[in-house]
């Protein structure tokens, strides 16, 4: 073993602390402001020259990224410099214990235990990513736990300032377990959704003691991170906490716009899996039955997971409904339900069972009861016709009838049928306005309305902006 240098710059060496592939981590002290601080001394020795280069341009984006970084959920970088030729980083010193340490000690933690660690990497992660900074290799080896649990996370060695073009020989860094899609791809641009990926994947194997995806070399789990689905969460996780399973589907969605957009809306659906987990009891509750949403519908051979029948502008309006009660795991709920194929009663119910207050659940039930009467996008021109809930056909022209034998879908309110053509007018009018979910409405509102002027006047509550309603309303037949 090499003798400790006595000094790395102006700081006094008192201990080796770490060994890495890289360099070595050094406990030292600063006799100008009198403090600890660690030294991360980053050996070049074996790079060429224009290797050694870059390298060192790398490092010094890494203290000039972390220094921008002021929260108490991240180490602290103080300076930068080279001694002997070599770069280093004088670092606020955490005296404390990796996550990875934790886990090898201990690979299982309970479900409280393990947000609330991730909590902190989310709060560190929404300042980083407020700064224009990315980190690109969140893993349980950068992320410290102090005595008291408080977290720090280090090592943006590799992370990337947004906007800022960097050689493609770095395109790809990050450690291939909590690496995101795009990252396995070797993609040009890397936000910070794929941090939000990678806070999933150690959230996962925090909980459920081994990593989301295995393999047997680099490649195999680079292929399994971009085409393999989530693997379930052990039973008794899911059970003691419902929901995480959707929330984790969503934080490690394959494409960026599938997650979170930030590490706030992440911890929000956090914090709401802890909620309802302490609802749990010895019965059966309205929590527990969700898990009967988790599993994902099976893939094709191809590996794709079959598309959903229902109106897209349909499951948007059923996922803006759930939002109100259950919040930003809405998305994942519909989307998973959907994918089964089922009729639009069936989602609604089966959605209703995510609702844990029984008179929210009933709330919700009556907000979208005039949306389970509707069945199927309308086919296109010479198509097949669908069938409606009571199983009878129909095409996109006619009139539908409800379960309730009203008619609904030409569509008309009451016993009264509305002129088709006044139907497309008044749907394209309020298209303007809404975008695709006006038809949906359209359909909704001329199920409970008998006349023309009705229907316009119920479609006008849909506009927020006076301005825009007045303008709507102005396009009404006279």
């Amino acid at each position: 073993m090499q003798p400790l240098p006595p000094n790395i710059g102006r700081y006094v060496v008192e201990e080796l602390v770490g060994v890495g592939g890289m360099g070595q981590i050094y406990r030292a002290h600063d006799p100008v402001l009198r403090r600890t601080v660690a030294i991360k001394l980053i050996s070049t020795k074996l790079m060429s020259g224009a290797d050694r280069a870059d390298y060192i341009k790398r490092f010094r984006r890494e203290a000039e990224a972390a220094a921008r970084c002021a929260h108490p959920n991240i180490v602290a970088v103080y300076d930068f410099a080279l001694h002997e030729e070599q770069p280093y980083l004088a670092m606020e010193f955490v005296s404390g214990r990796s996550l990875r340490q934790l886990l090898d000690d201990a690979p299982v933690m309970d479900v409280p235990d393990a947000i609330a660690i991730i909590f902190q990497v989310l709060d560190a992660l929404t300042s980083a990513h407020e700064q224009g900074v990315i980190h690109q290799d969140i893993k349980p080896g950068n992320i410290m736990v102090t005595a008291d649990k408080r977290v720090k996370v280090g090592d943006f060695g590799i992370s990337k300032l947004m906007n800022v073009e960097t050689t493609t020989v770095f395109s790809t860094i990050g450690t291939p377990s909590y690496m995101s899609p795009e990252q396995c791809r070797g993609d040009s641009v890397v936000d910070g959704r794929s941090d939000i990926f990678s806070a999933g994947a150690t959230l996962f194997e925090m909980v459920a003691g081994e990593r989301a995806f295995q393999g047997r070399n680099v490649t195999e789990v680079s292929h399994r991170i971009q085409n393999d689905s989530l693997p379930l969460l052990p039973a008794h996780v899911r059970n003691a906490a419902p929901r995480l399973q959707l929330v984790l589907e969503r934080a490690m969605g394959k494409h960026p716009a599938d997650r979170f957009d930030t590490g706030s809306d992440m911890a929000e659906a956090l914090r709401q899996v802890l909620r309802e987990a302490a609802f749990a009891t010895s019965r059966v509750s309205p929590e527990a039955r969700i898990t009967t949403m988790i599993a994902s519908p099976r893939p094709d051979s191809a590996g794709r997971k079959p598309p959903s029948a229902l109106d897209p502008a349909l499951l948007k309006t059923v996922e803006e409904t759930l939002r109100g009660y259950v919040g930003p795991v809405a998305r994942v709920l519909v989307q998973t339900v959907a994918a089964r194929g089922r009729s639009a009663a069936d989602l609604v119910a089966e959605l209703a069972q995510s609702v844990p207050d029984e008179a929210d659940r009933e709330r919700f039930l009556r907000e979208t009861s005039s949306l389970a009467r509707i069945r199927r996008p309308a086919p296109p021109a010479g198509g097949p016709p669908l069938s409606d809930s009571s199983g009878s056909r129909r095409s996109g022209g006619p009139p539908l009838s409800d379960s309730s034998g009203r008619r609904s879908g030409g569509p008309s309110g009451g016993n009264v049928s509305l002129p088709e053509q006044e139907l497309e007018r008044v749907q394209a009018a309020l298209t303007q306005y809404v975008g695709p979910i006006a038809r949906v409405l359209v359909r909704r509102a001329a199920a409970n309305v008998s006349s023309v002027e009705l229907l316009w006047q119920a479609l006008a509550t849909h506009i927020e902006q006076p301005a825009e309603r007045a303008a709507f309303l102005r396009q009404r037949p006279s």
